[in-house]
């Protein structure tokens, strides 16, 4: 069996943010040194004795430092925009990039490296170059299970631009809600940070700012997740909402779709068109109905939640570092060891 390297996980040490939890995760599976990036506000925490904690964007001798210190032979990075200065630099001291890029990154040429990991098939069809088609699992010590028997709806909207409501399509969530003509029926709104705009008069929706300590914190606020993106670059608050114990429903479009294998839980979209924005480079948006998510929230509104909440549970167990069908760990390992 082939020896495994020293490998050097790269990105943003905080639980307050996906990247962060990604990184956290990757560390913990396989890393032996973390190189930590500022995740702007959201901070830095110290995780590791091998921990280099530099600026963003980091300097080169920053990036030179870090090699020498902790000698990682590859390093793993996802959606760092200072790739340009990381891949020659690392490619001169003899050491392997990998990184693990997002689909709708894939226009703003921030893949470079020896090999590009690509979590989803939307991913898969945009990268060049070298690549692996790779799952990328959760971490279950950091989403503990709740039973829920509620019927609350959660939408969690996150952090990042304006434009980040019309990507999780929120305002369609709320106009279907508000159709719902069940007195009892109560939906949450979280997000980040504030978003103007998108209160209605509608006492039963409770609008929820927030940054909250522990990655699992927002889970809590309901017992169903509704998670209808347009698109994304891997949506994993889906299977973060499963492994807490919600049911979720999502769209019918990679990589929503990835997680989500009950078919009740999906709502196909109604259009399909080319996205592109600032940020975003010939991506779909997969648009559903205010109709489709209203019939489908009627019928979530019914259902045994206790019994969905095991399930989901059951399939976030499946997808995780922990599962005990699937070696995820050994898998990333043959993977890095041989780029």
């Amino acid at each position: 069996m082939a020896r495994t390297p020293r490998i050097g996980v790269i990105g943003y040490t905080n639980l307050a943010s996906g990247i962060g939890i990604f990184t956290h995760e990757l560390w913990r599976a396989f890393g032996d040194s973390i190189f930590s990036v500022s995740a702007d506000i959201k901070g830095q925490e110290r995780w590791a004795e091998r921990q280099a904690t530099v600026s963003r964007p980091p300097t080169m001798r920053e990036i030179v430092r870090y090699l020498d210190e902790f000698e990682p032979e590859v390093v793993v990075y996802i959606e760092t925009p200072f790739s340009h200065h990381l891949f020659p630099i690392a490619k001169e001291a003899g050491v392997k990039v990998v990184g693990i890029m997002m689909h709708e990154f894939f226009g703003r040429d921030m893949v470079r490296g020896d090999l590009v990991i690509c979590p989803s098939f939307s991913a898969w069809e945009k990268a060049k170059g070298e690549k692996a088609l790779l799952f990328l699992p959760i971490s279950l010590e950091l989403f503990p299970y709740r039973e829920r028997t509620g019927h609350t709806f959660l939408v969690n909207v996150g952090y990042g631009s304006g434009l980040e409501v019309d990507r999780r399509q929120t305002w369609k969530i709320i106009e279907a809600f508000c159709r719902l003509d069940d007195p009892r029926a109560r939906l949450v709104v979280h997000s980040q940070m504030p978003r103007p705009g998108i209160e209605v008069d509608d006492d039963r929706i409770t609008y929820e700012v927030s940054n909250l300590a522990r990655p699992a914190d927002v889970y809590d606020l309901g017992d169903i997740l509704i998670a209808v993106s347009a698109y994304g670059g891997y949506e994993r608050t889906i299977l973060e909402g499963m492994a807490c114990g919600l049911p979720v429903l999502t769209t019918d479009a990679d990589p929503m779709n990835l997680f989500q294998h009950d078919p009740d839980f999906l709502v196909p979209p109604a259009k399909r068109w080319m996205y592109n924005e600032k940020w975003i480079s010939n991506t779909v948006y997969n648009e559903i109905s205010v109709d489709d998510l209203e019939e489908r929230m009627r019928w979530l509104l019914t259902i045994d939640t206790a019994k969905y909440s095991r399930r989901a549970r059951a399939q976030a167990e499946a997808q995780s570092w922990e599962s005990k069908d699937i070696d995820y760990r050994g898998a990333w390992l043959k993977v890095l060891s041989e780029a």
